[in-house]
Formats: structure tokens, C-alpha cells, sequence
């Protein structure tokens, strides 16, 4: 039998997944989630999304249009606060996560107040997206110095209490980054464990050019905020 995770809520940001939410959700249930504990965030989804996340009976939260990940991320951590947990697991909705490990991230559960799954075979994933990983990685590691090895990885557990102090005000991709300098910042322990990915040639969301500028002003505005 799956161990139950009785204080803790997955949160997946989905948008247009309607070819992978439905077995995510099966195998996060498989792992040991009631489907009261799980929050799928439709993000403005043009496909059938939120029709099977209802059909699924987990928690929904629906945006009208597309907010951008990190608005999905803010409004499915809202939610949970809401719901008196004490900590979320954040995954992505393309299936590139194994639920099975989230046994790893909960092995160092007292360990750290934000975990940070850190890629194994990133060598597998599209140079573009390896390169932007890999300097952005650099860059929010300088700027809260502390090395942080995979910054933009949606693999994730996060301490509630860690949002007690910190407010999270972007919208899209640079929410992760931004999260992990404020708490760095905020003295709160940020460790990360090692996760494989399982890449189907699903399609990326991220437009490089767009997201690297709002990054920066992210990275920019970090140094006096």
C-alpha cells in the first residue's frame, strides 16, 4: 500500500493537457493522494482540460483565459492555504513527472522548507530549453547565493509557511525563480533532490525570447526588492 499523504496537496498548473492530466491524476492517486487533494489549475485551457479534471472528481480551479504559470501556481497555492495544509507538491501537467517520487521529496520533508527536483537526464532535454535552464539557473544563484542547480524545474515541494513572508507578484514562467530568491532571502532552507523526467516530445509553452525579458526584469527588480 502507497503511504497517505494526509497534510499535503498536489498542485498542477495545466494548460491545454488533455492529453496527459487524466493518467497524472491516475498515478497521483496511485502514489497515495485522495482526490480531494489534488488541485488542477486550468489555465485558460482551449481543450477538454477542465472537462476531465471534473470528470475525475479532483479539485478545479479555472481560470476564464491564460494567466500564465505562475498565476496557476499562486491561485492552486491559495487554495491550499485555504485548506489548512501544511505543505503542496507542484508538478507539471505534461507528464514529464513521476508521481512514484515523490517519496524522494518527502524522504527530506524536515530537511528543507522548498525542495527543488534537480533533472538527471536534462542531456535528453531540447538545447534551447537546456541552455535558458542552465543560465537562468546560474543567474537566480547568484542573486540569492545559494546554488540552485535546476531552477526552472515544476517538480517541487514547497512549505506553506514559507508564503507567511513572502508575496509572490509575477505571473509566468520566472514565479519559480522568483520564489526561490525571496525565500533564500527570507532565511528559509532550500535544498534540492535528483528526479528523472520523462520527455514525450510534449510541447513546450515557453517562448524564449518573451520569457528570458521577463526574467530579467524579474532578476533586475530582485536586486533592490
Amino acid at each position: 500500500m502507497p503511504m497517505k499523504y494526509d497534510d499535503i496537496v498536489v498542485i498542477v498548473p495545466a494548460y491545454n493537457a488533455e492529453s496527459t492530466i487524466r493518467e497524472l491524476i491516475n498515478e497521483i492517486i496511485r502514489n497515495g493522494f485522495d482526490r480531494e487533494d489534488i488541485v488542477i489549475i486550468n489555465d485558460g485551457s482551449r481543450d477538454h482540460t477542465a472537462q476531465i479534471a471534473r470528470e475525475q472528481k479532483v479539485i478545479l480551479c479555472a481560470h476564464e483565459k491564460n494567466l500564465g504559470k505562475g498565476m496557476a501556481l499562486r491561485s492552486g497555492i491559495d487554495r491550499a492555504r485555504s485548506m489548512n495544509k501544511k505543505k503542496v507538491i507542484t508538478m507539471d501537467a505534461d507528464g514529464q513527472h513521476d508521481p512514484e517520487e515523490i517519496k524522494v521529496f518527502m524522504a527530506h520533508k524536515n530537511d528543507y522548507d522548498l525542495i527543488i527536483g534537480q533533472r538527471i537526464d536534462r542531456m535528453n532535454m531540447p538545447v534551447l530549453r537546456r541552455l535558458v535552464n542552465r543560465t537562468t539557473s546560474l543567474v537566480v544563484s547568484l542573486l540569492c547565493g545559494h546554488f540552485i542547480p535546476d531552477v526552472q524545474c515544476g517538480f517541487r515541494m514547497i512549505d506553506l509557511q514559507i508564503f507567511n513572508r513572502i508575496k509572490l507578484v509575477t505571473a509566468n514562467y520566472q514565479t519559480e525563480s522568483e520564489l526561490v530568491i525571496k525565500a533564500v532571502r527570507q532565511g528559509f532552507r532550500v535544498g534540492t533532490v535528483s528526479v528523472a523526467t520523462r520527455y514525450n516530445n510534449e510541447k513546450s509553452y515557453i517562448r524564449p525570447f518573451v520569457d528570458t525579458v521577463r526574467f530579467v526584469k524579474m532578476a533586475v527588480r530582485s536586486l533592490w526588492v
